[in-house]
């Protein structure tokens, strides 16, 4: 069943879709596309940043025209539903149940013209679901005592030097595992270097990155906390990242189709194209080896199957198999970071913990130019589905679809939203928003109504200004429709507060503000 607060998109949430061929990777171009306006801060949050998706609740399908299904034709209607509503041309799914895989399909084709019949052995990238394999290479390093969970990143990344007040030693590998440092989520290029030095040199080139916050205090999903868990896998081991990944985690986890080199996917031949729409209705396609980037590897770059992810969480529940030691699988798994949106939502190592109706399960989803992935998982029935599709929209509602179906959750808690409209003067006035690098940006927050704010986005240094409205969503949650399409879908979270009549913090996933004085405009800047 559904809450009335759950279908909501989390702080983490991908940005709307509103984008130009000029800004995705240019298929088999040989070199990177960089968008002439990404300096715009508000075209960063307008862009499809790669993340995990939108957190969905569907409601549960148990029959069709009146029939009772049985459970292998509601898989079938929760992944072909969805691929219908998104318009997803191909997707794969794998479930099981009692740590055993009990169904594995494929569903349409691999090229929206081309055709080709997508099977359960059909790479598709899996974008950031890779973030929790990265993770677990660095658990690695600290059962071997190399690594320590408190230390500053530069013990093992000497070479990140950082702009701004926080400087890069306040960073511990805790932080970057669990999206907590306060590093912006830098844009970055689909294509880039990919030798094995591709790391060492990003990390050495961030120091006019200013981190947002102080490291340690929210939770904010960056890609590039990931970037540099790769890099300390790296020094720690002696091994260069993909190697490493290769033969001390996919190997040793059975995952046999699972890798980061694009020429191996097109040798093997049975692969999903990526396909992305943007305005206008044109879509982009693209095949594995069409963009590549070593930078981002850590992040969100593996090709998988749906079988290989369920085997992966399969190797979680059951503590680790021949990759991890139950106490590193179980810390893996275990809530590190309240996330600040719902309760109960929060966030290990790579993985996303929430409620699930009186359940609790584990999941992370996926979304990278062309495909998307979603992995789900409840440790005491040993249950988890992977579904992965040929968009960048990913098929979440489709996962949680079969989730319910399977477990049959109940419920869960009736909560209520504490958000009180009254309160709302509190976020009333003039913000400082970090952006990236030195960009420091002017907010002004007017309250328009008991489900609305104005937020008023300005650059000191420049005429750029930027009206919209913030629409109130559940607890300290707003969503902004900045693709203008009529549905809200960048989330902005008002967090803590040091004085009960002004919050902390103002979170986005691309922009973070801080109060500053009562509302003062300047001259000319009205809404």
């Amino acid at each position: 069943m559904v809450h009335r607060f759950q279908p909501l998109i989390l702080g983490i949430v991908l940005a709307a879709q509103s984008v130009t061929a000029a800004d995705m990777p240019t298929v088999s171009s040989p070199s990177p596309v960089v968008p002439a306006d990404m300096a715009h801060p508000l075209r960063m949050i307008q862009l499809p940043v790669p993340g995990p998706g939108p957190l969905v609740r569907p409601f549960p399908i148990r029959k069709h025209h009146g029939q009772i299904l049985t459970i292998e034709e509601t898989i079938d209607q929760c992944v072909t539903d969805e691929m219908a509503r998104v318009g997803t041309p191909g997707a794969s799914v794998a479930v099981a149940m009692d740590g055993q895989i009990i169904y594995q399909r494929g569903y349409g084709l691999k090229h929206r013209t081309e055709g080709g019949a997508v099977d359960v052995d059909t790479y598709f990238r899996i974008g950031s679901v890779t973030k929790q394999l990265t993770a677990a290479a660095v658990m690695q390093q600290v059962e071997q005592g190399l690594v320590f969970l408190d230390d500053a990143v530069t013990v093992y990344v000497p070479e990140l030097q950082l702009g701004g007040i926080y400087p890069a030693s306040r960073i511990s590998i805790h932080n970057l595992l669990t999206h907590s440092s306060g590093f912006p989520d830098l844009p970055f290029q689909p294509m880039g270097p990919t030798d094995d030095a591709a790391l060492a040199e990003w990390a050495s080139g961030q120091d006019d990155v200013v981190l947002h916050a102080p490291p340690g205090v929210f939770f904010n999903y960056s890609n590039p906390n990931f970037n540099l868990a790769g890099r300390v896998i790296e020094t720690a081991s002696g091994t260069p990242y993909r190697d490493y990944m290769h033969d001390r985690v996919f190997g040793p986890a059975g995952m046999t189709r699972t890798t980061f080199d694009p020429e191996v996917v097109m040798a093997d031949g049975n692969y999903a194209f990526g396909h992305l729409r943007y305005p206008g209705g044109a879509e982009l396609i693209y095949a594995p080896d069409d963009y590549d980037n070593a930078v981002f590897a850590p992040a969100g770059y593996a090709f998988s199957t749906a079988g290989d992810l369920v085997h992966w969480a399969i190797t979680l529940m059951d503590g680790g198999g021949e990759v991890l030691t139950p106490a590193s699988s179980s810390m893996m798994q275990k809530v590190h970071t309240d996330l600040d949106l719902l309760p109960g939502q929060g966030y290990g190592y790579g993985i996303f913990v929430e409620p699930f109706g009186d359940l609790e399960i584990r999941q992370h989803g996926g979304n990278i130019w062309g495909w998307g992935a979603y992995l789900v998982w409840e440790i005491d029935s040993r249950f988890a589905v992977a579904v992965l599709a040929n968009t960048f929209e990913s098929l979440p509602s489709a996962a949680y679809c079969i989730a319910d179906a399977v477990l049959q959750p109940g419920l869960g808690p009736d909560w209520e939203d504490p958000a009180d409209p009254a309160e709302w003067s509190r976020y009333e006035g003039e913000w400082e928003l970090s952006y990236r690098e030195n960009i420091v940006l002017g907010g002004d927050i007017i309250v328009v109504n008991d489900s609305e704010l104005m937020f008023l986005i300005w650059d000191p240094g420049s005429p750029f200004n930027e009206f919209f409205t913030l629409t109130h969503v559940g607890f300290n949650i707003f969503l902004a429709d900045l693709d203008l399409d009529g549905e809200p879908e960048s989330e902005f979270t008002f967090l803590g507060s040091g004085n009960p009549d002004r919050p902390k913090w103002l979170r986005n996933r691309i922009l973070v503000g801080s109060p500053r004085r009562p509302l003062l405009r300047p001259a000319g800047r009205t809404p």
